[in-house]
């Protein structure tokens, strides 16, 4: 069996578990997800920091069945850190004390700056490639934030101002909107400028909740949060409303029910650091610490970073359902020979390469499922698993690509549903043909050498082989544009 490794977060609001297993070296999944909203925090920051008992007994009943889970998954590493409200607590040691005793699992207490190095690794690693950004994390009890230039992280800070410390402090007793922005004003004050940044990387509760508002309201057609970007000029007037609505008022604003008590004090934060940080654009990061803790311990011999070009859902989706890989491999191969042979005609920029090469790898993915329908297995495994290291833009093409990748050219009527994420339909069209020319060329599975020259309409495939079944698949092809496809011996 893969190894698999389980890490706890113990945050202000709530405790979560994710359950990953790797596939190859660097590659991995996640295989288990949960949470229980313990508010451990709750009722600590009025009585100087001290963990409750209740919250500390809510706290150590989920942790029990969160190792429960661990053991009936068969996890041979267990990490658990927790953040901001127990850093802040005077009996955090003898909580730790008794879950140690009682339940056999270690916690370790992690500093602020150390949880923005998670978050950061997270958003390094796990997203499109980045170079400047400052990523915000914004918790129960701190919000962390990190400086990223030239794709390295430069600083990191935590600073006390939470949701629930928010919330306590101001919103319970008497809704002082005001003072809590003169309160998050003046320990904002501490940021250095360093991390002013054109783009946020969001993490953390508060941001990904108005993610989802955000894509709620655009009708956005890809149901995934991780790497949703928006344009803060655009919508910040939603934020706006939120900071300043009441309770009954969230719900006609888009905010779930479990946000309620918690989305208008982050709001308020998230508004502040925008404003300061002076930042164009919001990239979401659905992955944070837990997916930080793994990484470090995953890559710890790499310099906490994949190797150079390594992606790490691609590589995974390819372990657990490429049966044939050489083939996988040869498919891929050929479709890159055929755009650069093409080039002349289809036009297209090679920065679209990189897609065309992703899609042909993991054309028929589906067939792990079934046979029958394998391109719409395929779509779905693709839209639904090609989670890190590519943009919304790029898991959307290289899916339909998979989809498409048949004797028909997909139409705008095919696409219309996604047309906000993809290139011009004249691109999408080449690039599916081309997917379906290389795999009618080894409609054999011979993973033959061929040779292609582009001249006077004419595409010349040499090859030793006859190739009489790809004869017969390349008729059926409907072409972007009028050319001839010729194979010769």
């Amino acid at each position: 069996m893969a190894k698999r490794t389980a890490i706890i977060d113990i945050g202000s609001n709530s405790a979560r578990m994710v359950i990953f297993e790797k596939s190859s070296r660097f590659a991995f999944h996640l295989i288990k997800e949960t949470k229980s909203r313990v508010r451990i925090g709750e009722g600590a920051y009025e009585n100087g920091g001290v963990l409750q008992e209740k919250p500390i007994q809510r706290t150590r009943d989920a942790l029990e069945d969160f190792c429960r889970i661990i053991k009936n998954l068969k996890c041979r590493k267990t990490f658990c850190v927790a953040t901001s409200a127990l850093r802040d607590a005077p009996n955090a040691q003898a909580f730790i004390k008794k879950i140690k005793k009682e339940l056999k699992l270690n916690i370790k207490i992690i500093d602020g700056k150390k949880e923005a190095e998670f978050g950061a690794l997270a958003s390094l690693n796990l997203l499109k490639p980045i170079q400047n950004a400052t990523t915000i994390d914004i918790g129960g009890g701190s919000t962390e934030l990190a400086c990223i230039e030239n794709g390295k992280i430069v600083d990191t800070i935590s600073i006390n101002i939470g949701t629930i410390r928010l919330k306590e402090l101001f919103f319970d007793k008497s809704n002082e909107l005001d003072k809590a922005k003169e309160f998050i004003s003046t320990k904002l004050s501490k940021l250095p400028k360093h991390f002013k940044s054109k783009t946020i990387i969001g993490i953390g509760g508060t941001i990904r909740a108005f993610s989802n508002i955000v894509m709620d309201k655009i009708n956005y057609p890809l149901k995934t949060i991780h790497g949703f970007e928006y344009s803060i000029e655009e919508y910040n007037y939603m934020l706006n409303q939120i900071t300043s609505s009441n309770m009954s008022a969230l719900k006609e604003l888009g905010v779930k029910k479990d946000r309620y008590d918690t989305m208008r004090e982050g709001c308020t934060i998230f508004n502040a650091l925008i404003n300061l940080i002076g930042a164009k654009k919001v990239i979401t990061n659905g992955a944070g610490v837990r997916e930080g803790v793994y990484l470090n311990d995953l890559l710890c011999s790499s310099n906490k970073r994949f190797p150079k070009n390594f992606q790490v859902s691609e590589k995974s989706l390819s372990d657990r359902f490429i049966v044939d890989k050489k083939e996988s491999l040869y498919i891929s191969k050929i479709a890159l020979k055929l755009f650069n042979a093409l080039d002349s005609v289809h036009k297209i920029d090679p920065i679209f390469k990189k897609e065309l090469q992703i899609a042909a790898k993991l054309y028929n993915i589906g067939r792990s499922l079934s046979f029958y329908q394998e391109h719409l297995h395929g779509f779905y495994f693709i839209t639904n698993n090609l989670n890190y290291n590519f943009s919304h833009q790029q898991r959307v093409l290289i899916a339909l690509l998979v989809k498409y990748h048949t004797k028909e050219l997909p139409s705008f009527e095919d696409v219309k549903a996604f047309k906000m994420l993809l290139p011009k339909i004249d691109i999408v069209n080449w690039l599916s043909f081309i997917i379906s020319l290389a795999k009618c060329l080894n409609a054999n599975f011979s993973n033959a050498k061929l040779d292609f020259l582009y001249k006077n309409h004419t595409l010349t495939i040499k090859c030793s082989q006859k190739l009489f079944l790809a004869q017969e698949c390349i008729k059926k092809l409907n072409k972007p544009t009028s050319f001839s496809i010729v194979i010769k011996k």
